[in-house]
């Protein structure tokens, strides 16, 4: 070998090695695609007591992950943390999902994927998800306070209604059919 394709081939691995050290990091990704440091979520603990900002951070991301087997979500460890270290005047953990009382995640996602004439429409306070085949809907009121969910392809039949729920579970399903509405473009 040359001393010149030595010089090549050695340039040729640092310009390697200086790709992949470059690319590597913008090809990381969160399992929702945003991090809450992006998503601006977390900025409401930033003048707080130090730390409350990195658990909060860490802890709307490990919502996202998926729990394997029985072992307890990581996520509930950390908002323990948090919780622990809060003082008085600092904000609540700004990212904890609220379930909705009319519809589990399964169901919701149930309407998008049944392949029916699929429809959405909301206002300041209401929102609906729509699937006319079979007849399936999720719809919400947060003036009213209340939350309802229609399945008729499930057998038995489903039919949810609740009324006088709290605010911030109408507010979580509100938000959960904005963002099904949303991901399906509508």
């Amino acid at each position: 070998m040359t001393r010149s394709s030595i010089v090549i081939a050695v340039l040729g691995c640092f310009l390697f090695s200086a790709l992949i050290t470059v690319s590597a990091p913008s090809m990381a990704t969160t399992p929702d695609g945003e991090t809450p440091a992006n998503e601006g979520v977390c900025d409401v603990v930033k003048g707080g007591t130090p730390g409350l900002y990195g658990l909060c951070v860490a802890y709307c991301e490990a919502q996202d992950l998926d729990i394997v087997g029985d072992k307890e979500a990581p996520s509930n460890k950390i908002l323990a943390n948090y919780r622990k270290k809060m003082q008085a005047g600092d904000p609540d953990m700004p990212c904890v999902k609220v379930p909705c009382p009319c519809w589990t995640e399964a169901e919701l996602a149930n309407i998008s994927q049944s392949g029916g004439a699929l429809s959405c429409g909301s206002t300041s306070t209401t929102a609906i998800i729509r699937n006319s085949s079979p007849i399936q809907f999720a719809s919400v009121d947060t003036s009213l306070n209340n939350c309802r969910y229609t399945d008729t392809s499930a057998s038995p039949r489903i039919s949810r209604r609740f009324d006088g729920i709290d605010p911030a579970a109408a507010q979580s399903c509100y938000t959960q059919i904005q963002q099904a509405c949303g991901a399906l473009g509508l």
